[in-house]
């Protein structure tokens, strides 16, 4: 009796093991792949600017990814902007533009200069069609 339990036990860890192992793209991080497609110009001019060879020192020893984040943020300032909610969608950018301003942490560890975000924040703010006041 014994030795069915243990088979059965065994079957069932192999069949569970398995289903863990089978890949599945549904279930894959947003930011690892490509799969998301921005509507406006402004903000694929955000995307190509913030994944630039220039910028990977600023965002590489950062495990937030915070790319991704500001641009979720940025997709949803277009969302609000295309809806005519001006002060919902300053929000969204403020919030983006907050994402890389949280990076000044890196600025003390020494993983990046100050010099580094400010190009970035400078370039989202002239590309946004979003005045903040």
């Amino acid at each position: 009796m014994k030795k069915k339990v243990a088979a059965a036990v065994c079957v069932l860890s192999l069949l569970i093991g398995g289903v863990a192992l089978m890949s599945s793209t549904v279930d894959a991080a947003p930011w690892i792949s490509a799969t998301d497609s921005y509507s406006t110009t402004w903000l694929k001019d955000i995307e190509q600017e913030l994944y630039k060879q220039e910028y990977r020192s600023v965002f590489m020893n950062d495990p937030r990814t915070p790319q991704a984040s500001v641009l979720k943020l940025l997709n949803r300032a277009a969302a609000a902007y295309e809806a005519k909610n001006m002060q919902l969608a300053e929000q969204f950018v403020r919030e983006a533009i907050g994402v890389l301003e949280q990076l000044e942490q890196g600025v003390v560890k020494n993983y990046y200069a100050q010099s580094d975000i400010e190009p970035i924040v400078n370039f989202i703010k002239q590309h946004v069609p979003v005045k903040l006041s």
